[in-house]
C-alpha cells in the first residue's frame, strides 16, 4: 500500500507499531475511497454537462473546483483525526475526538468530524450559557484549545461575544 495521506519514510514506517501502523492505513483507505468517490462524480458532472450540450462552459471547472476543494478539507479532516490518535497510540472511540481544553474542563467537545461552522456553533453556544458576559470572555481568552479548534472562526466568536460586555 502507498501511504500518501502524510510524508513518511520507509524507515519510519517500519519503525511504526501495530496500532499506529492500523491508524496509518485506515486513514490511507479512508482518503482512498473519497479520492475514488471525487473522480466518480466529476466523471458524473462531465456527462451531465456535455449530454446538455454545455462543453464549451467553464461549469465543469468551476464543479471540479468546489468538488476538489470539498476533497481536500475532508482528507484534511482525516489527516488530523490520524495523526491525533497516532500521538496517543490508540484509536478514539466514537466519533473521533480531539483533546478537551482547559484542563478538561471545558463543557463543550472537540470534534474534528464537524465542519467549522458547526465547530463554531457548538463552541458559541457553550459560551453563551455562561451568564456573565466579562466571566465568558476572560474563559474564552484562556481557552487554548478553542483558538485551535476554530481557527479563523476563533476571532468572529470572539468579537461576537464581546459585543454582549
Amino acid at each position: 500500500m502507498t501511504f500518501d495521506i502524510i510524508d513518511i519514510t520507509e524507515a519510519e514506517l517500519k519503525k511504526l507499531d501495530t496500532v499506529r501502523l492500523k491508524l496509518l492505513r485506515t486513514a490511507q483507505q479512508r482518503k482512498d475511497e473519497l479520492y475514488h468517490k471525487l473522480l466518480q462524480e466529476i466523471d458524473e458532472q462531465k456527462r451531465l454537462i456535455y449530454s446538455n450540450g454545455m462543453e464549451n462552459s467553464t461549469l465543469l471547472t468551476q464543479i471540479t473546483a468546489s468538488l476538489t476543494a470539498e476533497y481536500e478539507y475532508q482528507v484534511e479532516v482525516i489527516r488530523e483525526q490520524m495523526l491525533f490518535n497516532m500521538s496517543l497510540g490508540e484509536p478514539t472511540l466514537g466519533q473521533e475526538m480531539g483533546p478537551t481544553g482547559n484542563n478538561g474542563t471545558n463543557g463543550y467537545i472537540v470534534n474534528y468530524e464537524l465542519s467549522y461552522m458547526e465547530r463554531y456553533i457548538e463552541v458559541r453556544d457553550y459560551y453563551l450559557a455562561i451568564e456573565d458576559p466579562n466571566e465568558r470572555i476572560q474563559i474564552l481568552r484562556q481557552d487554548q484549545v478553542a483558538r485551535q479548534y476554530l481557527g479563523t472562526y476563533y476571532n468572529t466568536l470572539f468579537n461576537y461575544l464581546v459585543q454582549f460586555t
